[in-house]
């Protein structure tokens, strides 16, 4: 039976022959892992026709020989002098490489190396747009990481009375995490309490959360290399008009995205369906960043929900869904949620009480 890690790679060997090319160099680390299931921390893959191959150094060659046992040859190689030895022995003189997962310095080096023997073909996105589109296994891991977000976060903003720190919080996060199965947090958690709240990506610190704050979280649960991403905001102990409002606000932003994703769906266009729920309550200038960002072994990847995005929303794709509006000075409100897109709509991965 052919692997989940044989079919990728055909899939990139497909992209290969559309390129009229050889073989695809994969730098990326997280791509390497996506097509082989190499999880070292050195390595590089060439796909090429019947012949693939996994170049490490002596540190991961047994680990690369048991997690990659289908139809991918293991070698040791310091540098992308191997690259070369394969194109002669197996006549290989087109290779697609990921140009934007090298240095300047690296592409020069292997340029020098390989000519004038190789033909270098500079791609950029190909397997992350395989990547995209995840599979049944994908998809069942992503939801067990979004459960155990919903559960810490649930659990956190019960924690969170004034007098604790930000930073306090996002131990607790961390702390619920690791001892509930997940083998960490999937970024650095952003604990957000006060006027630190009209800060999107807000470093969690010393502040101390105060009764009537508005405070925002933002954390993920990283499980097997898959990660997931949710927000909520709460007010602290009390009762605030404007907190409610721009509150409500955001959350119908929110909704209204949602309902319209669909396949075929632009990036851009699911961005402006929130970007104009926002604007028409007086909020325009105040929702500072895109609406969403695929999920998976990256915590952003495709498909980009941005006002910029080219990317076709598919079935398959798993991405965030996250409205904000933040006020210099006073606050602000994120609400985030992923959704997996299927056949007709899509459906909720994350579901703690908002």
């Amino acid at each position: 039976m052919q692997s989940k890690y044989r079919a990728r790679r055909d899939q990139i060997k497909k992209a290969c022959n559309a390129l009229n090319a050889d073989a695809f160099l994969v730098s990326s680390l997280v791509n390497v892992r996506y097509l082989s299931g190499f999880t070292g921390s050195n390595g590089f893959l060439l796909i090429s026709g019947n012949n693939d191959f996994l170049f490490t150094d002596s540190r991961y060659i047994e680990q690369g020989r048991e997690q990659t046992c289908d139809q991918i040859t293991v070698s040791l190689s310091s540098g992308f002098s191997a690259i070369e030895e394969v194109s002669r022995l197996y006549s290989v003189t087109d290779v697609v490489f990921e140009s934007d997962q090298l240095t300047y310095s690296e592409f020069k080096g292997m340029e020098k190396l390989l000519n004038p023997r190789v033909n270098l073909i500079p791609s950029e996105g190909v397997v992350e747009k395989v990547r995209s589109v995840k599979d049944k296994d994908e998809i069942d891991l992503i939801r067990k990481a979004a459960y155990l977000a919903d559960e810490a976060v649930t659990f956190a903003i019960q924690e969170s009375k004034p007098g604790k720190s930000e930073v306090e919080i996002a131990w607790v996060i961390e702390k619920f995490l690791r001892e509930n199965g997940a083998d960490g947090v999937a970024f650095d958690t952003i604990v957000a309490t006060g006027a630190n709240s009209a800060k999107p990506h807000h470093k969690a610190g010393s502040t101390t959360i105060e009764a009537g704050d508005s405070l925002v979280i933002d954390m993920g649960a990283l499980l097997n290399g898959y990660r997931s991403d949710i927000t909520r905001t709460v007010l602290v102990d009390g009762e605030n008009e404007k907190f409610r409002r721009v509150y409500e606000v955001v959350l119908e932003a929110q909704i209204t995205a949602i309902k319209a994703a669909k396949k075929g769906v632009l990036g851009k266009e699911l961005d402006l369906v929130a970007r104009e729920v926002i604007a028409n309550h007086g909020f325009g200038q105040n929702f500072s960043h895109g609406l969403g960002h695929g999920v998976g072994l990256d915590v952003h990847e495709m498909p980009m929900v941005v006002p910029s995005s080219e990317h076709i929303l598919e079935e398959g794709m798993i991405f965030t869904v996250e409205p904000g509006i933040y006020l210099p000075g006073w606050g602000g409100v994120r609400i985030e949620d992923m959704v997996l897109l299927e056949e007709a709509e899509v459906s909720l991965l994350t579901n703690a009480p908002k």
